[in-house]
Order: C-alpha cells, then structure tokens, then sequence
C-alpha cells in the first residue's frame, strides 16, 4: 500500500510540497500546472486543486482514481496553528482520525452516514484511506483558529465554536442535506472567472456554519442519551487517553480531574459513551497499536516495551487473549512475506 506523508497547510508552499511527494511516488503522468495536481498513468487519474482564500482559509479539491489503496497521512504541528475539515462524497467511509486504529469505536458518533465530516486540529494525527479503483471525491476546508472570529462574537460563542479555538480536536458528524448539495456545487464547479475566489470564500464559510450547527445538534442528542453536559471534554480527555501507550495503567483520577468530574461519575460515563470500561478501553486500543506494529515489522519485545508491558510474556498472553493469536506467529509471518519480496 502507497503512504503519501504529507501537510495540509494555509498556503501554497504546502501544496507544492505535496505536488512532490506524489511526483516521486507515482513518477510520470504526474504535473503540476497553476493550482493543479494532475494525475493520468496507470497508477491514479484525476486532479487536484488548491485554492488560498486569504492567509486564513483555504480550501483542496481531491477528485482522483487510484487504482491501489493508498494512506493520506498527515504531519502533525505541535500547537493548533489551523483546523481542517474533510468532506467525503464517496458512498462508503473513507475519512478516519485515529493515533493507529480506531474507527470502529467512532462509528457511534455517525460514521454509519451515508456521507461523513472529520473535524481536527493539526496537532492531531489524521489519516484517510483510498478505496483501491474508486474515485474519490473529498474537499478539505482548512482555516486557522480566528478565521471565523469576524463572524462569532464573543457573546455568541458556544462550546461548538469554542471547538475550533483549542487542541487535540477531533471528532466526526453525518453530513445534512444542505452540506451535501454545498460540497457537491464546490466540487463540480471549475469556474476559472475573477469571482471563482468570491464564489469558493462565501461556500467555504456556508459549510463550516452548517457543520457547526450539524456537531452541536449532534452533541445535544448525545447529551440527552447520556446525561453528559461536557461532551467535547469528554472525548478530548478520551483523546489523551489513547495518545500515549507507553503506561501500563492510566491514571483515572488525573482523568477525571481534567474532565471536571468525580472518579466514579468519569467512569460511569467513559462506559456509557465508549461502552467499555476505561482501563479495558485502553488495553484495547494499546493492543491493536501494538499489533500494527508488529505488522510493520517491529520485534515482540521491542513493541512490548514501547506500549508500556513491564515483560514480554505479560505482553504475549495479554495479545493473545484478545486476538487468539501469539505476537510471535505475526513477527513469523511478517519475516516470511519480507523474504518472499
């Protein structure tokens, strides 16, 4: 599978760094001309444009065929300089946000929609996978913390447009009617006029109201079916949890105290909203990290320290508890599959 590491910045230096990546990784057939990336080989066709707004906001145009799967990964920047959103057209979910695997816990918060949003800050490690022979049509929205500031007064502020002023923001929304017609407009529109900036600002600004409305809706309904009144704390603590696996406990009562909340009362809504306990929750998330590493060819002991187990055996019975299989077996057939190369 292709890896394309790459940054999705405000300005244009980041989509030429882009351009190049995919030049070396897919070779001829592949041409930058104003702000397009052009695909047509074998390998992947269709375009790529790039749009800077103002040196706040800025929009990318992904509609392109791969003809094998391919990881957008992204960079991440240590401080929330900007926040994007990707809107996805495809019929399936193909947008994910996750520090290795997690997509099956967020299908909860909408991911089962026929269209899907993913919302980030930069400091969080992003990723969205390419359907292999599927023609993908995404748009990216990106905007830098005070770019909808002239727009949300202070007294108007919510814990939603709050959302786009702090860190570690992640999270996922089903897309409305109306931000379905508005992307698609976007994407299908190529008017190369003197009011293309105009048009593309206006419907940038349109979505991003719209997806705001549709989190908080959204952030309600869930409030509602658990109780919970800090649902975006909740999840950014959930976020740190699942960032470092280097411990071999969490501490809950830090947890709780960063959510503003008792030990007991944490616990009882990290289970309602992620539907495992806290500590389960993150040995599971701790062992499907540490099993892609070991598909990626890391050594068993070496991924047992990294993830935080005090010995290599507690490591191999806690893996093969959860999925009937030794570390070893998988290291095995990693070496084979490298030999056979």
């Amino acid at each position: 599978m292709k890896e394309i590491v790459t940054d999705w910045g405000i300005d244009m230096a980041h989509f030429q760094s882009l351009y190049k990546k995919v030049e070396t990784l897919y070779g001829e057939g592949v041409t930058l001309k104003d702000n397009w990336i052009h695909f047509d080989n074998n390998f992947a066709k269709g375009e790529v444009g790039f749009f800077p707004l103002n040196n706040r906001l800025s929009i990318m145009k992904l509609d392109v065929l791969f003809s094998e799967a391919v990881n957008f990964k992204r960079k991440t920047i240590e401080n929330p300089d900007y926040y994007a959103c990707l809107f996805s057209l495809k019929e399936g979910v193909d947008l994910h946000a996750f520090d290795i695997i997690e997509e099956q816990e967020w299908n909860r918060f909408g991911l089962h929609a026929r269209h899907s949003v993913l919302y980030f800050s930069s400091d969080v490690h992003t990723l969205f996978r390419v359907t292999p022979n599927e023609r993908i049509k995404v748009l990216i929205v990106v905007f830098t913390s005070d770019a909808l500031s002239d727009f949300l007064p202070v007294k108007h502020q919510n814990s939603v447009s709050q959302l786009f002023q702090g860190s570690t923001v992640k999270g996922y929304a089903s897309m409305s009617a109306g931000m379905i017609d508005v992307v698609t407009d976007i994407l299908q529109n190529d008017m190369l006029n003197d009011y293309q900036t105009l048009y593309l600002a206006g419907a940038s600004h349109m979505i991003l109201s719209m997806l705001m409305q549709q989190i908080e809706k959204e952030s309600e309904r869930l409030e509602q079916s658990t109780g919970i009144h800090k649902v975006a704390r909740i999840i950014q603590i959930r976020n740190l949890l699942v960032n470092d696996f280097s411990k071999e406990n969490p501490r809950i009562e830090e947890l709780a105290r960063k959510a503003q909340m008792s030990v007991a009362r944490f616990k009882m809504v990290f289970k309602e909203l992620f539907k495992l306990p806290c500590y389960q929750y993150y040995q599971r998330h701790r062992l499907l990290a540490a099993k892609q590493e070991l598909t990626l060819g890391k050594s068993v002991t070496e991924t047992a320290y990294e993830f935080g187990f005090n010995s290599t055996s507690n490591f191999c019975v806690a893996f093969k508890k959860m999925f009937n299989i030794s570390p070893r077996e998988i290291a095995k057939t990693k070496g084979k599959i490298d030999s056979a190369l």
